[in-house]
This record gives C-alpha cells, sequence and structure tokens, in this order.
C-alpha cells in the first residue's frame, strides 16, 4: 500500500498569522500600565503572591518576552534556573531532571541510550507518559523502533539550560501527545553572563570538556555558542566506550522592542557499547529467588560488571534547526515557532527472550537490531490577550501546533551485531517499513479572575492523529501496512484561590492523551488486547502551598488518574506494547527553603498507587503496576556564597526510591536504593575547581531492572520469569575546572 499523503491547510494561516496587523487585534480596553486619555485604569490591583514551586531562576530580560507571563496553573508546577542546576551533581546531561520534584532518571542497559523516567506512580521507559519540550520543539519520538514516546536527552548541554519548566498531570491545555504524567520544558539560554569553559576528569575514563560563550554581536543581537566533548567507559569489564560530540548555537535579534526572532541549531552524535540487563540468578552475590543455572553456580557465577553478550552497543545522531518570532502587542502577544529534526539510531539490545543469550543448543541467540530514521517538521503558532470583561480581568490563550513525522524503521535478529536474514528459520526482518504520522492540535484557554482572591482557568484542546504504514519488505515476518486516524477533544479546568497572603489552593481537572505506536494499532489484537491511536487519561489534582515564614514554602498535592491503555515494554522486541486500564492517585509534598539568592534547601516525598482496573486481570490477581514507583523522597542543599575574595559552591543530595513490584501478580520485587551525591568547589576570580561525588556512600544498587523470562546457556526452553538488571555506578570523584571570561 502506498503511504497516504497528508496535507496541512493550517500551515499557510499559521505563516499568514505572522503579517497580521496588531491594530486589527486590539479589541479591547488599553493596559493599565498605558492608559488612554491619560486616565488611569481603575480595576484594581491583583494581589501579591509567590511564585508556586518556583526556585531559582536567573536570566536576561528578553525584549520580545511575553508580557502575559502565565501564573501557575497547578501546586504542583515548577520552575528551576540555571543558577540551581549547576549546583546538582550530574554524571549525564539527564541528571539536571532531577531539579523536578519527584521526577527520577536512571540508565538501563547502559550507553548511550535514551533514559529511564520516573514520576507519579509511572514508569514512563523512555518517555511514554511524559512529554519533553526544548524551547517550545517536542522531543518525544512517535512510534520509535526502541519505544513509544522514545526521549533521548543526551543532545543537551546542561551549561546552556536556562530554565526547566514542569507541570504534572494532563491539566495544560498548551501540552497534548504524552502529556499523561506531566510535562517538561527545557528553555535554552540566548546569552550568557560570563562565558564558561569546563573540564571534567573521572575514574573509568570519564572525560568531558565543554565550551559556552556569547559572542558580542551588537546592541540589537544576543548570542550563544557551544561545543561539548564526551568519553567514558564506565565500570564495566566490557568498556562502554560511549563517545558524544554536541554542538549548541543561539542568535536572537531584537527588530524593535516589541519583536525579536531568534534561530536556535543544536547536533549530536554519539556512539557506545553496553553491558545490557543481566539475569540476577547468575551474578555473583545477587538473585531474586529462581534456581542458580548450573553453568552459572559457585565461582562461575558473573561479575555484576560483566555482560552475557558484550557486542550491545549503538549509535545516533540528531540535527535539529528551530526559528521562532515573539511580538508584543496591546495588552497581549503573539509567539510562532517552526522547526525540522532529523534523527538516526541503530540500537542492538539482548534480553535474551526469544532465544538464549548465546547458542547454546539454539543455531541462534536472541540480539536483535533496531533502526529508526526519521525526520520530524512542525510549527506552532500562540496568541495570548488580556481583556477586560464587565469589570474582571480575563486572559485568553490560543494556539495551533503542527507536527510531521516521517519514519523508516528496520527490526532484525541478529548475533554479535550480524544480521541474520535469510538463514534457515529467519526468512527476513521482523519489520522494515516506512510510516508517516501526522498530530494537528489547537487550543483555547480563558483565565479569569472573578475577584482578587478567586480566579478560574478553562480550556479546551483537540487534537488529531494520522498514521500511514507501508511494509518494504516481502519477506518481513510482520507485513503490516494501512491508515488509521482518530481525535481527541480534552477539556481542562482550574479553581484556584488565594485567601489569605500566605495561602493559595488549587483544584485541577484534566482530559489527555498519549498515542500508541502505529504498528501495533495496525497489528490488531495484542494479548487480547486491541490497541487504539490514542489512549486517554483523566486527571484530578487538588493541593495547597503554604508560606509559614519568609522564604519558606510547603506544598502538599493529592492527585488521581486513570488510563485507558497502559504502555508496557516488550523485551521480546525492546520496544513498548498497550495493555489494560489503570488507576493512579496518591500524594505529593514539596517542602522549600530559599534562605537566599545563592542558598536554597529542598525536599519532596511522592506517595502513589498503581493498579491495572480490568476485571480480568483484578481477579486473576494481576493488579499491579509493574515497576510503578510506590515511594520516591529527595532532599537538597546547596549554596553558591562569597566568602571574602572567594566564592563557596558546595551542595549535598540524598535520593530514595523504596522496593516496588516487579510483575503484575507481585511475586518479584524490584529492590529500592537509596543514594547520596555532594558537591563542592571553590572560585577565585574567573577560575573554579572542585568535584562531584556520587554514590558517597558506595552503595550496591540497581539501577535500571526488569522481570523477563530470559533463557541463559544451559537452561530449557521454558525458562523462570527472573529479574534482571543494570548495575548502578558505584562510589565515583569527578574533578572539574571551570574557567569564566
Amino acid at each position: 500500500m502506498a503511504l497516504r499523503s497528508f496535507s496541512w491547510p493550517p500551515i499557510a494561516a499559521f505563516f499568514v498569522a505572522l503579517s497580521f496587523d496588531e491594530r486589527a487585534l486590539a479589541m479591547s480596553p488599553p493596559d493599565a500600565m498605558a492608559p488612554a486619555g491619560g486616565q488611569p485604569d481603575t480595576k484594581p490591583p491583583e494581589p501579591e503572591r509567590a511564585p508556586v514551586q518556583t526556585v531559582i531562576v536567573v536570566g536576561k530580560k528578553r525584549y520580545g518576552a511575553s508580557n502575559l507571563e502565565p501564573e501557575s496553573l497547578a501546586a504542583s508546577d515548577s520552575t528551576t534556573g540555571q543558577a540551581e542546576l549547576g549546583l546538582r551533581p550530574r554524571l549525564r546531561a539527564e541528571n539536571v531532571l532531577e531539579a523536578v520534584p519527584g521526577l527520577f532518571t536512571v540508565q538501563h542497559a547502559g550507553g548511550g541510550k535514551a533514559q529511564q523516567y520516573f514520576m507519579r506512580g509511572f514508569d514512563l521507559d523512555h518517555g511514554t507518559d511524559l512529554a519533553f519540550f526544548v524551547d517550545g520543539a517536542p522531543v518525544n519520538a512517535v512510534s520509535h523502533a526502541h519505544g513509544q514516546g522514545f526521549s533521548d536527552l543526551h543532545f543537551i548541554i546542561p551549561e546552556v539550560v536556562d530554565t526547566l519548566e514542569s507541570t504534572k498531570g494532563p491539566y495544560s491545555a498548551r501540552v497534548g501527545d504524552f502529556a499523561t504524567a506531566g510535562s517538561v520544558t527545557f528553555h535554552m539560554a540566548d546569552h550568557l553572563s560570563e562565558n564558561v569553559g569546563r573540564v571534567e576528569l573521572g575514574p573509568d575514563g570519564h572525560k568531558r570538556a565543554v565550551a559556552a560563550m556569547s559572542p558580542d554581536l551588537g546592541e540589537d543581537w544576543r548570542a550563544v555558542a557551544a561545543v561539548e566533548l564526551f568519553n567514558e567507559d564506565g565500570p564495566f569489564i566490557h568498556p562502554e566506550g560511549y563517545d558524544r560530540l554536541n554542538a549548541y548555537a543561539k542568535v536572537t535579534r531584537v527588530l524593535d522592542e516589541k519583536t525579536e526572532l531568534s534561530l536556535m541549531l543544536t547536533a549530536y552524535g554519539g556512539t557506545w557499547n553496553m553491558s545490557g540487563v543481566l539475569p540476577a540468578r547468575a551474578v555473583c552475590g545477587e538473585g531474586d529467588g529462581t534456581p542458580t543455572p548450573a553453568l552459572y553456580a559457585g565461582s562461575h557465577c558473573l561479575s555484576r560488571w560483566d555482560s552475557v553478550d558484550p557486542s550491545q552497543g549503538g549509535a545516533t545522531q540528531r540535527l535539529m534547526a528551530l526559528i521562532s518570532y515573539r511580538r508584543q502587542i496591546e495588552r497581549g502577544d503573539i509567539e510562532a515557532a517552526a522547526y525540522a529534526v532529523h534523527s538516526n539510531l541503530q540500537l542492538f539490545p539482548n534480553d535474551g527472550i526469544a532465544a538464549s543469550f548465546q547458542p547454546a543448543g539454539m543455531q541462534y541467540g536472541s540480539q536483535v537490531e533496531q533502526d529508526d530514521m526519521r525526520t520530524q517538521m512542525g510549527a506552532n503558532l500562540r496568541f495570548s490577550r488580556r481583556y477586560d470583561v464587565a469589570g474582571f480581568d480575563v486572559r485568553t490563550t490560543a494556539g495551533l501546533q503542527l507536527r510531521d513525522d516521517v519514519i523508516d524503521a528496520e527490526l532484525h535478529r541478529t548475533e554479535r551485531r550480524q544480521r541474520l536474514d535469510g538463514m534457515p528459520g529467519i526468512p527476513g526482518p521482523i519489520y522494515d517499513g516506512t510510516l508517516n504520522e501526522s498530530e494537528l492540535g489547537a487550543y483555547a484557554e480563558a483565565d479569569w479572575h472573578v475577584t482578587r482572591w478567586l480566579r478560574f482557568v478553562l480550556a479546551g484542546r483537540e487534537d488529531r492523529v494520522d498514521v500511514a504504514l507501508s511494509n518494504e519488505s516481502a519477506t518481513a515476518v510482520n507485513q503490516t501496512s494501512g491508515y488509521k486516524g482518530a481525535s481527541q477533544f480534552s477539556p481542562k479546568g482550574t479553581v484556584a484561590a488565594y485567601p489569605v497572603s500566605w495561602l493559595d489552593l488549587f483544584a485541577n481537572y484534566g482530559r489527555g492523551f498519549h498515542t500508541n505506536d502505529a504498528r501495533s494499532v495496525l497489528v490488531g489484537t495484542i494479548g487480547g488486547v486491541q490497541p487504539t491511536l490514542i489512549a486517554t487519561a483523566i486527571g484530578y489534582e487538588v493541593g495547597a502551598t503554604i508560606r509559614p515564614a519568609e522564604r519558606l514554602s510547603i506544598t502538599a498535592v493529592a492527585f488521581l488518574l486513570d488510563l485507558t491503555e497502559e504502555l508496557t515494554v516488550d523485551g521480546d522486541t525492546d520496544s513498548t506494547t498497550p495493555t489494560g486500564p489503570t488507576r493512579r492517585y496518591g500524594g505529593e509534598f514539596v517542602g522549600r527553603y530559599q534562605l537566599g539568592h545563592g542558598l536554597f534547601a529542598d525536599a519532596t516525598l511522592t506517595l502513589a498507587h498503581a493498579r491495572y482496573t480490568d476485571a480480568a486481570d483484578v481477579n486473576a490477581g494481576r493488579a499491579y503496576v509493574a515497576l510503578a514507583p510506590t515511594r520516591a523522597f529527595s532532599a537538597g542543599i546547596g549554596a553558591r556564597e562569597p566568602l571574602g575574595p572567594f566564592t563557596v559552591v558546595a551542595s549535598a543530595f540524598v535520593r530514595s526510591m523504596a522496593d516496588r513490584p516487579a510483575t503484575q501478580d507481585g511475586t518479584l520485587i524490584a529492590t529500592g536504593y537509596t543514594l547520596f551525591n555532594a558537591q563542592a568547589g571553590l572560585r577565585w576570580r574567573n577560575l573554579e575547581v572542585g568535584a562531584d561525588v556520587l554514590n558517597i556512600g558506595n552503595a550496591t544498587w540497581r539501577e535500571g531492572q526488569f522481570a523477563v523470562n530470559s533463557r541463559l546457556p544451559g537452561e530449557g526452553p521454558n525458562p523462570p520469569i527472573g529479574m534482571s538488571f543494570t548495575p548502578g555506578i558505584p562510589r565515583e570523584v569527578i574533578a572539574h575546572g571551570v574557567l569564566y571570561w
């Protein structure tokens, strides 16, 4: 079947909108800041309130930035600035996400593959229910060869992240696909107060060098350019050899006092080997209650730093261009952006499921090759305006979002990275096809201050998703081709009350969704479940923030979220598979003490209950959502404070995740862990030296964990379901030197 072609008539409207005269949009009384005829606006001022969960934010004023900065939509909204992000010890770029209250991230299998994320009772795998954005451009890859929503953030250079913004739940109309558990947006720097050169050295071949600078292009320009070189082998017997190269550039032209135009370019390439996941029953000192295979008994057990298949690994490239336009109009603003992303991933994982890890009585092993090459293009248009309606302050926002992915994907059986197509019993690839997936979203929101202390936010979002799949191989096992489309309307509502200056109250309702992999949707019934293209999520949240003392805030939130289809990891193909409906509920508690501009302390506790709700699952004792976090805790303190001619840099953090069920019946457990990390440094004039100490207590912990029926050499055709894991790093001290100019 030939690919169905898609046309985007709204694209023409998108570009025409950029040429609208602002006077055509000015249909309401002028802003109080610029009263007509010299008469002041008599509307009573809004009460002063501290931002909810807002932490250190340091940045340069943007001439064309919105004059309608949105207020917090929920008690769980948060924003973190570069000043604090730089105080958090990190091994990987994705560790900056730990600044989001309640968000955990780990690496399973090792190397440069996307992280695994956890939040609010979700094992988010690589991003199935958490939407990621970079300056408004979506990161989650739809219908990806390694898993739906695949979000590889290795292209992020932490030193040029200006702010990190997050939402929880499906309550914001401005985000669509994947924003069920929430969303995270990286706002990238367009100006640096200081140029930075940083060098890191650590154990296991850790080497990293970064240079980031803001060249002076003139009064009406702002610019940032950065490059990162990275190499690491990890603590493994078979070195990872992870090499990474990143480049970033952003230039902004101030056209006038109300208008600016920006261009951002990023480039990333990486190659690596990976240890993969190890069956616990074969690892020295580990185990999960399942029998130890004879070949791994006694002194023949595996080191936790070994690999059953050391030929695993991968390579990836990513290029992105983003152009954005911002203009202030009377009592409002217009923002438009267009982006293009080209990416390529070739991955060789091996979970030992379809056959044994290595040939042992069978002709072939179970390694697979996943190839995903895509070109993603899209555009966003947002218009915000403030009105006085019958004496009330109403802020309206409307937007249009377009996205189209053209994907070439393949899945092959391999052995030591060699394809087995054409070998006996393997006629060709498992899958080889071309996919076109298009998403169109439109939303409108009204933010209405009924009184100085009461506020309503009503919004609606309409999304349309179309997919067309064409098989490219006559010998592929999966011969699926076809077309499917689906739509969803998502109402959203918020009530916010500010009865006194030290108390904020929120109640939220929202409908959202994640899409399922187009191939699983077109294949048909999987494990008794007929996947839909759009899986609906309905969420509820109530929260309160109190400020009992100056600079101290405490937030408590209760949440509930129903999901019509859960996405779980399919170990046989290292992808995601839809399963039945689930419900999550729980509470989140966040405390923050801002001791000064450069000194803070915070803590977050998340409690969650996640269960399948289908009667068949419940009656059969298969109600647990595998790997869903039940209790997660994090806390830290950080400071960057002057001390005479020096500036002291210091921080300490603890992160803890409790044991959690690894199977739907709860018979296997993913073990919890507690880690302590710290950072210390000293700056004198333009030079800073210091070190990050990771896993201070040298805890033996499991980072990525899965319950799978992997088959080890020497085992029979019906291997037990057991725990497989990737070991977490031991204690590491990473020294750094920084030059500012």
